[in-house]
C-alpha cells in the first residue's frame, strides 16, 4: 500500500510538472563562445623572428590563454623551411603536439614525402589529420572528419585536400592515391555529421587563386544546396597562400596567408533554443602586431614555456646539422621566391637554376661514363623545384650552410636519369610556357607563373612569348650546336632531372637514379669550393632561355632605397657593385634612394659598405613593376618598384 500511495504522489508530481514546462523535454544548455585560432601554409616557419613570423610558441600561448579554444591548421605545415624537411615533418607534428593543435587537414605539400611519411607523421600526431576525398587504392588515407565537444556543444570538422594535389605534387609519390570530387565528398560528409553536431566547419586546403586550382573554397561554397551550406557554420582555407576575410553565401571564410605570418580567429557563438541551436561565426586575422600584442594569462605563459622549451630541443638537434658550412659564395644564385611573390625561376632563366642543372649534368656525365652510354647529356629543373636563393634576398652574408640547400631543395625529390626523345623535350618545355606576350619595356606577359618552366642544361631553347599554347618554343640547340627537331622520336637524349619533372615524360626510359636532390646539390657545392680555395664563383651567362622577337629596349632604371635601420639614408655617398664588378660611387637623393640604368636583363647590386643584395630583371618586372595596393610598402609614387638596401650599423 505505502508502495502504492508513493507511487501515486509520484505520478501526481510527475503531472504537474509537465504542465508546468508545457510537456516539454528541452533543457537549455548555457550560451556558449567557441574560439577557433587558425593556422595555414605554415611551411615549417614555426620560429618567431621578431619581424614578421608570429611562430608556434606565441600561438600555443593565445590558445592557452582563452577559454573554450581550439587550434586548427588548414594544411601545408610539414614542408618548407629546414625545420621541416629536415625531419621529413615529424619534427612540425612534434611541436604541433605540443602547442595544443586540435585538427588539420592534409594539404598538397603534406604528400611530398610520400604517403609513407604522411603515415608516418599521421601516428606521430596527437591529433586527427583529416581528408575526406583522399582515397589509397580505393580505400579512405586519412580521417574523413572529427568531432570536437567544446563547452557542451559539438563541433564537426571535415578535411577537403584540392584535386588539383594529383598533378601539383610529385605522382611517383601517389601512386595508388586518387582525389574525389571535393563537392561530391562535402556533400556526403555534410549529411553524415548534421545530426550529430551543434556545427561543422570545412578546413580546406582549395585557396582563392582559379589560375592554380580546379576548384576555388569560394566555388565549392557556392556549388552546395542552400541548405548545405546553412549547416557549414565556417570555412577554414589554405593554399593560395592569401589572406581571406569574407563572406562567400552566408558562410565566412577565412585564411591567414603563409608562413606564420598571421594568425586566423574565428569566434563561433551558440545559443540553444527549443527551436534548435543558433550558431553564429566571425572571422578576424590578427597580423603579427596584433597577435604578438594578444592579451594571455599566466596560464597561456606557462604553455608557451613549454612549447619554447620543445621548440629549442628540437632547434638545438638540428642546428648542428643545418649550420654546417659548405663554403664560401663569392656571386648569389638566385631562384624561387628572390622577394615575397616575384618567383624568379617560375618565368627567366636564373643563376641557380644554371647552377642546378649544371650539377645534374655533372653527375649524369659520370654515370653515362660507367655506363658507358654515348648519348648528348642534358639536364633540367623545374621552376618550382627552387624554393629560394643562395643567400637569400634579404642576407648579406656569404656562407652557405647545409641549411640554405635544405631549405631551397625541400621537396625530397630523387635526381633520375632517363633516355628521352627530342619531341618529348619539346613537350616539356612547352609545358611550362604559359606567357601571353611581352609589353615594349620587355616585361613578359601572364596570368601566373609556372612551376613547371625548366631552367637548363647542356642546350638552350628559344621561345615566343605570344606564340599559341604548345607551339611556343621556336628552336632548341644542343651545346655543341645541333639544333633538335621537335617532331623527332626517335633520337634519344640522356636528361638527367628530379623525379617530380621526369615523371611527366611518360615514354621516357629510366636508367638509374643519381641521389637526393638537396645532398646532390651540396656534393657539387664541394665539388666547386673545394677546387677554388673554398670559395664557390659562379656566375650565370643568361644565355640558355632566349626571347624571339625581343621587344626589350637595351636600357631600364631602377630606383633603390637605403636605409640604416628603420631610417633612410639621404644625401649619402656609398660604393655600389653591380653582378660583382668593381665599385662605383652613387649618392642617395633627398628621399633616400640610388637611381641606376642597367643593361636590359637580370643583375643583382650591393653596397660594399656591407649590405643584402638585391635583384633586378626587368624581364620577370622584379625589381621595376609598378606598385600595386598589396605591397604598397615596397613601392614608390613615381612608379618604380623598390626594393631596399639594409646598412649594417657597425656601430649599433
Amino acid at each position: 500500500m505505502k508502495r502504492q500511495i508513493s507511487l501515486f504522489f509520484y505520478t501526481v508530481i510527475v503531472g504537474l510538472l509537465c504542465i508546468l514546462t508545457s510537456c516539454s523535454n528541452f533543457n537549455p544548455r548555457a550560451d556558449a563562445t567557441i574560439t577557433i585560432f587558425t593556422t595555414n601554409d605554415m611551411h615549417g616557419n614555426l620560429v618567431n623572428d621578431e619581424k614578421s613570423t608570429i611562430g608556434i610558441v606565441q600561438a600555443a600561448k593565445i590558445k592557452a590563454s582563452t577559454e573554450h579554444a581550439l587550434l586548427v591548421d588548414a594544411g601545408d605545415a610539414t614542408q618548407g623551411a629546414s625545420f621541416a624537411s629536415i625531419s621529413q615533418g615529424a619534427d612540425v607534428v612534434r611541436m604541433m603536439n605540443e602547442a595544443g593543435y586540435d585538427l588539420m587537414t592534409a594539404g598538397n605539400h603534406e604528400f611530398d614525402y610520400g604517403t609513407d611519411v604522411l603515415l608516418e607523421n599521421k601516428e606521430i600526431a596527437e591529433f586527427p589529420i583529416l581528408a575526406a576525398n583522399v582515397l589509397k587504392n580505393g580505400n579512405p588515407l586519412l580521417e574523413s572528419s572529427a568531432v570536437i565537444e567544446e563547452a557542451g556543444y559539438k563541433i564537426g570538422f571535415i578535411g577537403l585536400t584540392t584535386v588539383s594535389t594529383a598533378t601539383s605534387t610529385n605522382p611517383t609519390f601517389l601512386t595508388g592515391v586518387t582525389f574525389e570530387d571535393e563537392v561530391k565528398t562535402a556533400k556526403k560528409e555534410i549529411a553524415a555529421l548534421k545530426d550529430e553536431t551543434d556545427a561543422i566547419v570545412l578546413v580546406c586546403h582549395m585557396g582563392d587563386n582559379q589560375a592554380a586550382v580546379s576548384r576555388t573554397s569560394e566555388q565549392l561554397i557556392s556549388e552546395l544546396s542552400e541548405d548545405e551550406q546553412a549547416e557549414v557554420c565556417a570555412v577554414i582555407d589554405g593554399h593560395s597562400h592569401t589572406i581571406e576575410n569574407k563572406i562567400v553565401q552566408g558562410v565566412p571564410v577565412i585564411q591567414t596567408g603563409v608562413n606564420f605570418t598571421n594568425l586566423g580567429k574565428l569566434t563561433l557563438t551558440f545559443k540553444d533554443s527549443k527551436e534548435g541551436t543558433n550558431v553564429t561565426a566571425v572571422g578576424e586575422v590578427l597580423d603579427y602586431t596584433a597577435a604578438i600584442n594578444y592579451n594571455t594569462t599566466e596560464a597561456g605563459e606557462q604553455k608557451s614555456y613549454k612549447v619554447q622549451e620543445k621548440l629549442d630541443a628540437i632547434s638545438l638537434q638540428q642546428g648542428e646539422i643545418l649550420q654546417e658550412i659548405l663554403c664560401q659564395i663569392d656571386h648569389p644564385l638566385f631562384g624561387g621566391y628572390v622577394c615575397y611573390n616575384y618567383v624568379e625561376s617560375r618565368i627567366v632563366e636564373t643563376s641557380y637554376g644554371d647552377f642546378v642543372t649544371d650539377a645534374f649534368k655533372y653527375y649524369a656525365e659520370k654515370f653515362a661514363a660507367n655506363e658507358k652510354l654515348a648519348l648528348p647529356i642534358i639536364a633540367v629543373e623545374n621552376g618550382g623545384g627552387i624554393s629560394q636563393s643562395l643567400p637569400t634576398w634579404y642576407s648579406g652574408g656569404n656562407q652557405v650552410t647545409v641549411g640554405d640547400v635544405i631549405n631551397a631543395f625541400n621537396h625530397g625529390n630523387l635526381v633520375e636519369v632517363l633516355k628521352v626523345s627530342p619531341a618529348e623535350l619539346f613537350a616539356a618545355i612547352e609545358k611550362g610556357l604559359v606567357t601571353t606576350g611581352q609589353d615594349d619595356k620587355g616585361l613578359l606577359l601572364c596570368e601566373k607563373v609556372s612551376g613547371s618552366f625548366l631552367q637548363c642544361s647542356g642546350f638552350s631553347y628559344t621561345y615566343n612569348p605570344a606564340g599559341n599554347p604548345g607551339e611556343k618554343v621556336v628552336e632548341i640547340k644542343l651545346a655543341d650546336g645541333t639544333t633538335l627537331d621537335r617532331n623527332d622520336t626517335e633520337n634519344k637524349l640522356l636528361l638527367a632531372t628530379n623525379n617530380y619533372v621526369s615523371s611527366s615524360f611518360t615514354k621516357g626510359e629510366k636508367l638509374g637514379e643519381l641521389g637526393g636532390e638537396d645532398v646532390l646539390i651540396q656534393d657539387y657545392i664541394l665539388y666547386l669550393s673545394e677546387q677554388n680555395d673554398g670559395i664557390l664563383d659562379y656566375k650565370c651567362s643568361y644565355d640558355r632561355i632566349k626571347i624571339a622577337n625581343d621587344k626589350s629596349p637595351e636600357t631600364y632604371t631602377v630606383k633603390i632605397s637605403v636605409k640604416k635601420g628603420t631610417t633612410l639614408e639621404t644625401n649619402q655617398t656609398y660604393n655600389l657593385s653591380i653582378d660583382g664588378g668593381e665599385a662605383l660611387a652613387v649618392t642617395t637623393d633627398s628621399a633616400g634612394y640610388i637611381t641606376i640604368t642597367l643593361p636590359k636583363g637580370a643583375h643583382y647590386l650591393w653596397l660594399v659598405e656591407g649590405s643584402n643584395f638585391v635583384y633586378v630583371n626587368n624581364y620577370s618586372g622584379t625589381g621595376v613593376a609598378e606598385g600595386n595596393e598589396k605591397n604598397p610598402d615596397y613601392y614608390t609614387k613615381d612608379g618604380y618598384y623598390s626594393f631596399t638596401f639594409f646598412i649594417i650599423d657597425k656601430t649599433a
